[in-house]
């Protein structure tokens, strides 16, 4: 199985990328990028790892990086990978997810 990253989630890992790369330079970047990147391929062999996010049926939400980050995804034929974001943020709606979903 694979993992593919949607467009919303390739725009979320670009955004967070730069704005560590802007706080602390290129390799604190990679570093935090590495961080979320890792566990998110591991969801080719374990696409079920994480829970079923409660606010959008047939969405998942694995935590990353020491609890920094968040993961939306869903599994179909290839684990998609929705949105990332940060954890202290609010929580993701179901709507929110939803349309994420729908553009790709």
């Amino acid at each position: 199985m694979r993992v593919r990253l949607l467009d919303q989630a390739k725009a979320d890992l670009a955004a967070l990328g730069q704005h560590y790369r802007e706080v602390g330079g290129d390799p604190l970047a990679r570093k935090m990028v590495a961080r979320i990147k890792t566990p998110l391929l591991s969801l080719r062999d374990n696409p079920d790892i994480a829970p079923s996010y409660e606010l959008a049926p047939g969405i998942r939400r694995l935590v990353v990086a020491n609890g920094a980050f968040l993961v939306f995804y869903r599994v179909r034929a290839d684990v998609e990978v929705l949105h990332i974001r940060r954890a202290e943020r609010d929580s993701a709606t179901g709507e929110e997810l939803g349309q994420v979903a729908l553009k790709d």
